[in-house]
């Protein structure tokens, strides 16, 4: 007997047990809802897990936040039209596991860490009626990645600050609560900032280690060279030596300028371009791109990697972005791209530039959230002591 592209073997036990005491049997939270997202099974492990009694549960929307409520570790609502998991398996026709760790209510009041897979269900006419959901706790392993995102934070430069002349605004915004993106702006002397972003293949705990990697390599680095591709080759050969591994590269800008002549040099391995904007009317318009085209670092050991000089203006600022902006996908199928950067500072005269960016990717987006880790760096010519960016 075929039941879609299954063959189930007749007068078997299938035949002998009862659906709801096999659902009950399975150790994993289920619940199924129907096409109008409304809750019609909730098995004795969600109950478990939960503590919600399947009574209070079943007949109710699987969008109530007063039932499960799932969210990202960042906060961002997974309990919308657009963003709920279910509906989306629904109107796509696939299923699969939510890639990170989310978190639920339980009737305790306190978070539940888990993982979600979803899956549709069809009727017997063939169309889609409804969808199920299987998850699990993950209280062990949210613990070590809170750790690990503790880690992370002192090892990147997490708000923007002004110092000698100039100020810098950063942006860190992973896609999940720890990320394979990295930034990091500091002074070497009284007149030299420095400012970098990495990007490590992949996402998560694994792509965090990496770009620990290039932190440890990048500042025993600068005890060798001052110039910042002499710095990203020594970075490279010590990325192969000691973390090497094949498949695995990080993309990274590094920026050395001088804020006592508003001088400075690019390079690049592997990353997105540097962007010089420049004040026009009340916005500003992207003047320059810093362009030093390199393979990523850990690719080939006898990489060279160029530089570019530039200058900023009382009025310029320079922005480096990773692509998670650049290729972060819009509602109208195209990318934002450098486009939608111009665009975006062409109108722009407010106070917190990379926070208001990151707003406007997303309005654009396809979802609430970014679907890869962004960072980002501005630095500008204070205009003067205290004040804020020539914005």
């Amino acid at each position: 007997m075929k039941q879609g592209e299954r063959t189930v073997q007749e007068q078997s036990i299938l035949s002998q047990i009862s659906f709801p005491d096999f659902l009950d049997e399975v150790q994993d939270g289920l619940f199924i809802v129907d096409a109008r997202r409304t809750i019609v099974y909730w098995n004795k492990a969600a109950e478990e897990l939960t503590g919600f009694p399947s009574d209070t549960v079943v007949g109710r929307s699987c969008l109530d936040r007063d039932i499960l409520n799932y969210r990202t570790v960042l906060g961002d609502s997974l309990c919308s039209e657009e963003t709920c998991p279910l509906i989306r398996c629904m109107e796509s026709g696939t299923g699969g596991t939510v890639p990170h760790i989310i978190l639920a209510n339980t009737a305790s009041g306190s978070p539940l860490p888990l993982s979600l897979s979803v899956g549709h269900l069809h009727g017997r006419d063939g169309k889609i009626a409804g969808a199920i959901a299987l998850f699990r706790g993950m209280r062990d392993e949210f613990q070590q990645r809170k750790l690990a995102v503790e880690i992370q934070k002192h090892t990147i430069t997490p708000r923007g600050f002004t110092r000698n002349g100039v100020r810098v605004d950063t942006l860190f915004a992973p896609v999940d609560e720890i990320g394979g993106d990295f930034l990091e702006a500091f002074f070497l002397d009284e007149h030299t900032l420095i400012a970098t972003l990495a990007d490590a293949t992949g996402h998560g705990i694994s792509a965090s280690l990496f770009t620990m990697v290039y932190k440890t390599l990048l500042h025993g680095s600068f005890a060798l060279h001052r110039d910042p591709g002499r710095v990203l080759e020594q970075v490279n050969r010590g990325f192969l030596d000691s973390a090497g591994i094949d498949g695995y590269y990080i993309g990274a800008c590094l920026v050395s300028f001088d804020t006592a002549t508003c001088q400075g040099r690019y390079a690049a391995a592997g990353h997105p371009h540097g962007l010089i904007f420049q004040r026009e009317g009340t916005g500003h318009r992207l003047r320059e791109h810093l362009v030093v085209q390199s393979l990523m670092l850990g690719m080939n050991e006898a990489s060279r990697f160029g530089e570019v000089e530039f200058k900023l203006g009382q009025d310029d600022f320079l922005l480096l972005t990773s692509d998670g902006i650049i290729e972060s996908p819009c509602s109208d199928g195209t990318q934002f791209g450098i486009s939608g950067i111009a665009a975006f500072f062409a109108g722009y005269s407010g106070s917190t530039p990379l926070a208001d960016l990151l707003k406007e990717v997303r309005r654009r987006g396809t979802a609430s959230s970014t679907v890869d880790d962004v960072s980002a760096v501005l630095i500008a010519p204070a205009l003067a002591p205290g004040q804020g960016y020539p914005l």
